[in-house]
C-alpha cells in the first residue's frame, strides 16, 4: 500500500476469542475510511478509538456475512452514529453494504434491539446497500467488485478494489482461498 492509504487491523481471530477482538478491518486514505466487518459487539467502539477512526469519518461499512463475529458491531455502530446525528457530530450519509438477505437482517436486528429514532435512522442518512454477485461499485474513492465466495456455511461476499498504488487488494471474508475465487482474486498484490 502506498503512504497515503493504510490498512488498519481492528481485530482478528475466531468467534469465541477472550483477549482479543472479532475480525474487521478498515482501509484509510485522507478522504476516507473503509470499513470492513464490526467484529462481535460494542468492543468495536473501542478498537476504532485506539486506531484513530472517528464514528464521523465512517460512511462506508461493508458485512461480509451474518456470523455474530463479523456482524453484532453494525448495530453498535448504528446507534452511536445515529445518536451522533441528534448531537448534530455526523454529517453525511453512512452507507452499509451486504448482499440482501444480510441487509434484510441488519434492518431487524436494528428494530428489534435498538430505540425507534435509532432505528429510524435506516433509510434516512444510515443506507442499507444490498450488492450482487460480480456488481462493481465507487466506495471511499475505490473502484471495487464484490462477489459470492461460495460459502457452504452461510452466504459470504468478498470484494476485489484497486488501491491508489493500483495494486489490488482481494478480501475473501472469512474464508481460506476457494479454487471458484480463482478469476477474483488474480493478479492480487494483497489477500485477506
Amino acid at each position: 500500500m502506498s503512504t497515503q492509504e493504510e490498512l488498519v487491523v481492528l481485530g482478528t481471530g475466531n468467534a469465541t476469542v477472550k483477549n482479543c477482538y472479532n475480525t474487521c478491518f478498515a482501509i484509510r486514505n485522507p478522504e476516507h475510511i473503509f470499513l470492513v466487518d464490526t467484529g462481535g459487539g460494542n468492543g468495536i467502539l473501542r478498537q476504532l478509538d485506539r486506531a484513530g477512526i472517528a464514528l464521523t469519518q465512517i460512511h462506508d461499512i461493508f458485512i461480509t456475512h451474518k456470523h455474530t463475529d463479523h456482524l453484532l458491531g453494525v448495530v453498535w455502530l448504528i446507534r452511536m452514529i445515529a445518536q451522533s446525528r441528534q448531537k448534530k457530530k455526523y454529517e453525511g450519509i453512512c452507507r452499509i453494504y451486504a448482499h440482501r438477505e444480510l441487509t434484510e437482517l441488519i434492518a431487524t436486528l436494528a428494530r428489534l434491539l435498538l430505540q425507534p429514532d435509532q432505528a429510524a435512522a435506516l433509510g434516512d442518512f444510515i443506507l442499507l446497500e444490498p450488492i450482487e454477485d460480480g456488481e462493481e461499485r465507487q466506495i471511499a474513492g475505490y473502484p471495487l467488485r464484490f462477489f459470492d465466495i461460495r460459502s457452504t456455511k452461510a452466504k459470504q461476499f468478498g470484494f476485489s478494489l484497486t488501491l491508489r498504488s493500483g495494486e489490488k487488494l482481494t478480501c475473501l471474508g472469512d474464508e481460506p482461498f476457494n479454487e471458484a475465487n480463482a478469476p477474483e482474486v488474480k493478479g492480487s498484490s494483497w489477500l485477506l
